[in-house]
């Protein structure tokens, strides 16, 4: 079974030593750095463009344009090549982050699919390069092989929760689970769609990896920043791509980012 082949019967796939010990770590080292500074102030140079970080939650935002250190793991040739066997040649980033467990907190992740109230947007690849081991231990997601298969499923919301939109399981085969465990440098790569959650964990073993994810030309928005084209993006991909219209909040938001801007200059 070749890698598309067991990417579309799985709805993930995982490679092994795929990135240089020497990139991750500068990218753990850069990430240490980066919660340290965020732990003890609130003030970022660039919240008037990017999502801000949340050490809190474990996630800091749109790294691929804050530090090049994360560009050279998105457009790693290890990682594109195999994007490109899976997606197609023409894929641009949708958004990105890195995520780990902060410890003491309440970390663990319900059963989801991501984007899963995003039900009018095309098929998204997300790409999980692991920083550090990943281990049951530590909170290793689990998926649920081939529930890509069942397209979006019914979902509802808590209120007040970090992650506030939650699967309605109803049906669900939840005892039917494999643990994505990775060693630092291996690449998961996984269907938006394929049903996923990590436990919650209170270790000192820290579990950080880089999160990106990728559209094809279907439609080409992002929900924040803008398109950043990863592969191919020649002029005969633009025959069936088209611009998506942004929602009115994110067009406030867009509206409102430019004008704090333009009042500083």
């Amino acid at each position: 079974m070749n890698l598309k082949e067991k990417f579309n019967n799985d709805g993930f796939v995982i490679l092994k030593n795929v990135v240089s010990t020497d990139l991750i770590e500068q990218a753990k080292d850069l990430t240490e750095d980066i919660i340290d500074y965020f732990d003890h102030t609130d003030t970022d140079p660039f919240d008037q463009f990017f999502m801000n970080h949340r050490v809190d939650q474990g996630t800091l935002y749109d790294l691929y344009f804050r530090h090049p250190e994360f560009q050279q793991l998105a457009t790693h040739k290890g990682v594109i090549g195999a994007l490109r066997e899976i997606v197609g040649e023409d894929f641009f980033l949708y958004e990105n982050s890195l995520v780990y467990k902060p410890k003491g907190k309440k970390n663990a992740v319900p059963w989801h699919q991501d984007f899963m109230n995003r039900t009018d947007e095309p098929s998204k690849f997300i790409i999980w390069v692991a920083l550090d081991d990943v281990t049951i231990a530590n909170g290793a997601l689990k998926f649920i092989p081939g529930s890509h298969k069942n397209g979006f499923l019914p979902y509802f919301q808590v209120k007040g929760e970090t992650h506030h939109t939650r699967l309605k399981l109803d049906g669900v085969d939840l005892d039917n689970y494999i643990h994505g465990e990775m060693e630092a440098g291996d690449v998961l790569i996984f269907h938006h769609l394929v049903i996923h959650s990590s436990d919650l964990v209170d270790v000192d073993e820290p579990r950080r990896a880089y999160r990106f994810s990728v559209q094809g030309f279907k439609q080409l928005f992002s929900p924040r920043c803008v398109p950043v084209v990863l592969s191919g993006g020649r002029p005969k991909a633009y025959k069936n791509a088209s611009p998506r219209i942004i929602n009115k909040s994110l067009l406030k938001k867009f509206i409102n980012k430019v004008g704090n801007r333009l009042s500083n200059i």
